[in-house]
């Protein structure tokens, strides 16, 4: 469970690295159409998310009375169904532009090894208790860890679609 999950955030990380690394600063910075965000604040809005993910992660948990991977599926199924709109929480918003290329790559970068050491040292199978996401009930840690894989999978789809314009 921990080498396939470590594995999955290496690749998704690994190929939203190389997406916006691809990018110049002004492609990273310019809005494709009206009332779209860029691949900067897309980024931007990963980062903050990501960031949320590692505390939660790293917070306290407790034992799980479940299979501990039950929720990673309905997951999935929300995040890579591209035809759903969705709108970000507010306190996940990304910042204006412009965003600094080699900012937001350091960022995702280091976020990686916090989450690799994670993934690494923590019992994945335990219940975050003290946040969950309104209709979703409480996550494991190994469920918050694919939470953050899809999401990042649907954004990189959605930087992608971006770059076409831009």
């Amino acid at each position: 469970m921990k080498t396939e999950t470590l594995n999955k955030v290496t690749e998704t990380t690994d190929e939203l690295l190389k997406l916006i690394s691809s990018l110049s600063e002004e492609q990273l910075n310019k809005v494709p159409f009206e009332g779209s965000w860029t691949a900067g604040q897309v980024t931007d809005h990963i980062s903050q998310s990501f960031g949320g993910i590692i505390e939660t992660v790293n917070d306290k948990a407790v034992p799980t009375e479940r299979d501990p991977g039950k929720k990673i599926d309905l997951i999935k199924g929300i995040f890579l169904d591209f035809t759903t709109k969705m709108t970000s929480p507010d306190f996940v918003l990304p910042s204006p532009p412009p965003h600094k290329k080699e900012v937001l790559v350091a960022d995702l970068n280091t976020m990686k090894d916090q989450i690799t050491e994670a993934i690494k040292t923590l019992d994945l199978t335990e219940t975050h208790m003290n946040f969950e996401i309104p209709g979703f009930g409480k996550f494991t840690r190994l469920e918050w860890i694919n939470f953050l894989i899809y999401h990042m999978q649907r954004h990189t789809h959605q930087i992608k679609n971006i770059q076409q314009l831009v």
